[in-house]
């Protein structure tokens, strides 16, 4: 009936079976992790890439908003307007959306303007300026202030997009202004 199995016999056919079995589910689960690792690896380049974007484009502004001349400040519809203190003389700067893009436009005394992307992607653009009174305004001078001083701050709000995303996301920037050193 049963004869003893030999001490030299091979493995049996569902032995062998069982064990292709246990490294097939093994290797489909290290292929599944890998796969995942791959995916999540990529969504966060992409969000790092745009984090770098945003960290650029608020450098550039601090830079500029940083070098404001005493001259006067215009803030109208979320077009910042402003005179930054160049090497030997002002330029006429202004921070705008236009089509999906904030654009930093920089008025060259000799030629016609430059605008340069700043950040693109952008839904709404709002800017806010605040008065020695310590109040945000929308708009700059405020209305019915003849001698409204210099702003302190300013206040950028973004409504940024993001690829798969469908409600923008908002950002808001505070930024010290030289009248608002040491307040």
């Amino acid at each position: 009936m049963n004869q003893p199995r030999r001490a030299d016999a091979g493995l049996s056919l569902i032995e062998v079976m069982v064990s292709l079995a246990i490294f097939a589910v093994i290797g489909i689960a290290g292929l599944s992790m890998l796969n995942t690792v791959a995916r999540t690896g990529e969504r966060t380049e992409g969000r790092l890439e745009r984090l770098t974007e945003m960290d650029r484009a608020f450098l550039i502004l601090g830079h500029d908003l940083a070098q404001i001349t005493p001259a006067g400040m215009k803030l109208d519809t979320g077009t910042l307007a402003f005179q930054r203190a160049g090497a030997d003389r002002a330029l006429d700067m202004e921070i705008l959306m236009q089509d999906d893009a904030m654009v930093r436009r920089i008025d060259m005394p000799t030629t016609a303007s430059v605008d340069q992307i700043i950040l693109a992607n952008i839904d709404r653009l709002e800017w806010r300026l605040m008065a020695p009174t310590k109040r945000w305004h929308a708009d700059w001078p405020p209305p019915g202030i003849s001698n409204p001083g210099r702003p302190l701050a300013a206040e950028l709000s973004l409504d940024l997009r993001r690829d798969g995303i469908d409600k923008p996301q908002r950002v808001t920037r505070l930024f010290v202004l030289p009248a608002g050193q040491g307040r």
